[in-house]
């Protein structure tokens, strides 16, 4: 069947046999944890030592960052309400339900399913979110693509206030070799350098490569710099791989991300060997294995009136 509980029901697994695709989402959290493009190569990065028992975040694949980006205490225009969040908020460490809705099945294309997070049915997010809203994410499997989206439903709180929010999807691409992997479609914008204390610099290359020191950054595409009706950017990571080590050829050339005007910003990541020292479920060695490159809204919250919904998307395309 395209579309399969396994692992004890706690994970969702969709197959295009026909192509050899597949992907899991694992209820925790909604996180993609497996992404296989056609013909069986993995494409997500999942560590080892993450925790899949849901006694904390997945460290690895697309968790779903919801609704601040970090440490609350890292962003002097929080509101206050944010401040009582934990890291990246509440999104990725809450289980999630199938929705209601059919999942969308075509054996030859494609196949989707819907998750669903309904803040009011969790006591423990609703004594620090003041906002009854429905999380909805939607993962579609086609043979060489993983499109994803996550849509934010505002239905009512006490006061009636604008929600504030930040939203991103946290990609852990996998690569050979971390050191080697560049990414192209950057060059002009400008970022925020978090290992540097908030350094504000700009991007003057197409074809930047990670050096294997700690990479922090978030590429700001909307507001700072992007003119108005400039469209988003969209981003390859390109893998560089030797014959040695994807001597046939099976891995490809890389991953391309696109993604809707709602997730502008681009946050790259990765720890590097110093990091991962400090990061107990993240596999030793593992820094050198995935790049982290993140679609989102981030630079500035997001405010959504009463009763709006609000909708972001992203394609992985293996090539």
């Amino acid at each position: 069947m395209p579309v399969n509980l396994i692992n004890n029901s706690s994970t969702v697994q969709l197959e295009l046999p026909k192509s050899k695709a597949s992907a899991e989402v694992r209820l925790f959290g909604a996180t993609v944890t497996s992404w296989k493009a056609a013909g069986g190569s993995e494409r997500l990065f999942l560590s080892s030592a993450a925790a899949l028992d849901g006694s904390a975040a997945i460290r690895g694949g697309v968790p779903i960052v919801f609704p601040v980006f970090g440490s609350p205490k890292d962003h002097a225009d929080a509101p206050k309400l944010i401040t009582k969040l934990g890291k990246h908020g509440f999104a990725r460490d809450h289980e999630w339900a199938i929705s209601t809705h059919v999942p969308r099945i075509d054996e030859a294309d494609k196949v989707a399913v819907t998750l669903e997070l309904n803040t009011d049915s969790k006591p423990e997010i609703k004594a620090v979110w003041p906002f009854s809203t429905v999380l909805r994410y939607t993962v579609t499997l086609a043979p060489n693509t993983l499109h994803c989206a996550f849509s934010v439903h505002y239905l009512d709180s006490s006061n009636g206030a604008e929600m504030p929010f930040h939203a991103l999807l946290h990609n852990y691409l996998l690569v050979p070799d971390a050191t080697k992997a560049s990414i192209q479609g950057l060059n002009g914008l400008y970022y925020i350098d978090k290992v540097k204390g908030g350094e504000e610099a700009r991007v003057d290359t197409d074809d930047f490569t990670l050096d294997a020191q700690p990479i922090d950054r978030v590429h700001v595409g909307r507001h700072k710099v992007a003119p108005a009706g400039e469209p988003t950017r969209d981003i390859k990571l390109v893998y560089n791989a030797s014959l040695l080590q994807d001597p046939l050829g099976r891995m490809g050339k890389g991953v391309e991300l696109t993604r809707s005007a709602t997730i502008a910003d681009t946050v790259v990541w990765n720890c590097a060997e110093e990091g991962n020292k400090g990061i107990a479920d993240l596999e030793q060695g593992g820094w050198k294995k995935y790049v982290c490159v993140e679609p989102g809204a981030v630079h500035g919250f997001q405010t959504l009136a009463k009763g709006s919904t609000w909708v972001a998307e992203q394609t992985l395309t293996a090539w």
